[in-house]
């Protein structure tokens, strides 16, 4: 079940066991919308917390129960999964690239000037 954490308040934190039974914090990083249905992208919560830049994404169905609670569950389709993928780091990452390339095409434009 999904619960709040203290480190990252802005986000939804889920806890899902991992492959050895351990129980692990994901942050809830973006809903994607297909015709498929509506998938959740998740980011290990230690993973944002930490210096290092890469950030490990997981992609999973996503449904709110009666109760408010959340399923998640394994994308099988792997055609799916790929356009889960690379709408969500569109949308969680496109904006950087963006800000890269209008800085150095004004760079380039003052340079030609």
């Amino acid at each position: 079940m999904p619960h709040e954490g203290d480190e990252t308040p802005d986000m939804e934190i889920i806890t899902l066991p991992d492959s050895e039974g351990n129980e692990r914090d994901f942050a809830l990083m973006t809903l994607v919308e297909l015709e498929e249905g509506t998938f959740a992208v998740l980011a290990p919560v230690d993973q944002l917390e930490s210096d290092d830049p890469s950030i490990d994404l997981y992609a999973y169905t996503y449904e709110e129960d009666e109760d408010g609670g959340i399923d998640l569950d394994e994308i099988e389709d792997e055609a799916i999964l790929e356009k889960v993928f690379a709408l969500a780091e569109e949308m969680l990452f496109g904006d950087e690239d963006d800000d890269e390339d209008d800085e150095d095409g004004e760079d380039d434009a003052a340079d030609d000037a």
